[in-house]
């Protein structure tokens, strides 16, 4: 993403980079967020702000050159000039703008707008979870910056997004489960059977492992994306008293069950060719799920 490093020059903006201090898995995410839904972008504002907006460097170029030529020759006609600017890119702060006595003052107006970020209008395909009447659309607010999710007008997204109490807004971030619906195929797999029927969703996912540490790298609030030494190709088997199923870990080591009732089960691993070469590698282990639950469950591997 472009940065404003030239963008009203005397006012330095610090960059920092996004630091993600919790990653959930679809499960979690679901159940820590407020609002979650399949929608597509209709508009996005300030568009300016947008990283696929052709314009924006031009946008910034002139606000820009006016907020310089207001400072270097303070005059009505060069504040006006930097106005007439910021109030075709901010009309939600023209009261604001037109009351500013400075450059200074506008620049700073700038500078809230940069901390709110961008306001994405979505229009609504599929509302999985919603703490109010639903709606037929809602606007959630991203940072703009590293921590933002570069949304574009007319693509189409699975949205996880938290109500701020205190201003009552939308947002999400780069450090949620946010992502294109082309992308969302996992999380879209736990949502469908949440929403059919939620007695009958809960997930059970892992990974294969044949690290001996690989309870080091693990924390209570990080739900990971990978693990050191995964084993790809390893049968899974997934058993209760009402139902046996199978599957094999990815080149990642990972495996997932979904659409799962509430109860107890019991979790093994068996090498590549099973069941006509039943060689059993990890496990069982006994699994309890609650309804609509999830669980983390990690098989380590002999290295052999």
């Amino acid at each position: 993403m472009f940065r404003l490093a030239s963008l009203l020059c005397l006012l330095p903006i610090a960059i920092h980079a996004c630091e993600c201090q919790t990653s959930y898995s679809a499960c979690n995410e679901f159940g820590i967020s407020d609002l979650v839904f399949v929608g597509t972008v209709e508009s996005i504002e300030p568009i300016f702000l947008s990283r696929w907006n052709l314009a924006s460097r031009a946008v910034l170029q002139s606000l820009n050159d006016a907020y310089v030529e207001a400072k270097r020759h303070p005059s009505d006609a060069a504040l006006d000039r930097l106005k007439e600017i910021c109030l075709k890119n901010f009309p939600d702060a023209a009261e604001d703008i037109r009351a500013a006595k400075t450059a200074d003052s506008v620049g700073s107006l700038f500078y809230e707008t940069l901390n709110h970020g961008m306001r994405v209008r979505f229009k609504v395909r599929t509302l999985f979870k919603h703490d109010d009447e639903a709606e037929k659309s809602y606007d959630v607010w991203t940072p703009f910056g590293d921590c933002g999710i570069d949304f574009q007008t007319g693509e189409t997204y699975l949205v996880y997004a938290d109500n701020d109490e205190a201003s009552g807004l939308l947002s999400t971030t780069r450090c949620t489960r946010t992502r294109r619906l082309t992308d969302a195929g996992e999380d879209l797999a736990y949502l469908y059977f949440r929403k059919e029927d939620k007695e009958l969703s809960a997930r059970l996912e892992g990974f294969a492992t044949t690290d001996q540490d690989y309870q080091l790298d693990l924390t209570k609030m990080h739900d990971p994306d990978s693990v050191k030494s995964p084993a790809p190709g390893v049968v899974v088997q997934l058993r209760s008293d009402h139902l046996t199923r199978y599957t094999e870990t990815d080149n990642q080591g990972h495996y997932i069950f979904d659409g799962l009732p509430e109860g107890a089960y019991s979790v093994a691993a068996f090498a590549g060719g099973y069941p006509v070469k039943p060689k059993l590698l990890a496990g069982p282990r006994s699994v309890h799920l609650d309804a609509g639950g999830c669980s983390q469950q990690f098989l380590l591997l002999p290295k052999n």
